[in-house]
């Protein structure tokens, strides 16, 4: 497998466009996502007891940072992504390996939220028990209405190409 190219470098640290979040951060889409792990935290919720912690009010769970970007899937909506500009020679499976995030300031209800994509990572050649590849990480930032970043989502992919059916 040929070693990553200038052109595949040059995609390393390009941010993508603010591409801005469906909906706003909301309080039902809360309560579905918290039904659906079975969190009952009630500061997310019940404004008198958020208010007697350091938060002093409510919040959307951290957790969901990532969720507040995801596109509806119908109607589908074209965007940029550095990931589909990557052409990994011969690397035609991916696998999904880590995600990250960090969780800069709280989301409160009403927020609208922007999103910017880059990628962050193109690890030298690997050979796993999957096959041989790279690593790729992926950097979500996220933004509010202010341009204030209040967390990030990194997310680490193995592009690889299989070892053939019955061997290494």
């Amino acid at each position: 497998m040929p070693a990553i190219t200038e052109k595949e470098r040059a995609l390393i640290g390009k941010e993508s466009a603010p591409r801005p979040a469906p909906y706003p951060v909301n309080e039902v889409m809360a309560r579905f996502w918290c039904e659906m792990v079975e969190d009952a935290n009630a500061i997310y919720f019940d404004d008198g007891c958020a208010r007697g912690t350091w938060l002093q009010g409510k919040f959307a769970p951290p957790a969901m940072l990532f969720t507040w970007a995801m596109e509806p899937v119908w109607p589908e909506v074209e965007r940029e992504d550095p990931l589909a500009q990557l052409r990994l020679e011969g690397c035609t499976a991916t696998i999904a390996v880590n995600a990250v995030q960090v969780y800069l300031e709280p989301l409160r209800y009403g927020d609208t939220l922007t999103v910017t994509v880059q990628i962050s990572e193109i690890g030298e050649e690997k050979t796993t028990r999957l096959g041989t590849g790279h690593f790729v990480s992926t950097l979500h930032t996220f933004r509010n209405q202010s341009g204030q970043a209040v967390g990030t989502h990194t997310f680490t992919l193995f592009m690889y190409r299989p070892h053939p059916p019955g061997g290494d």
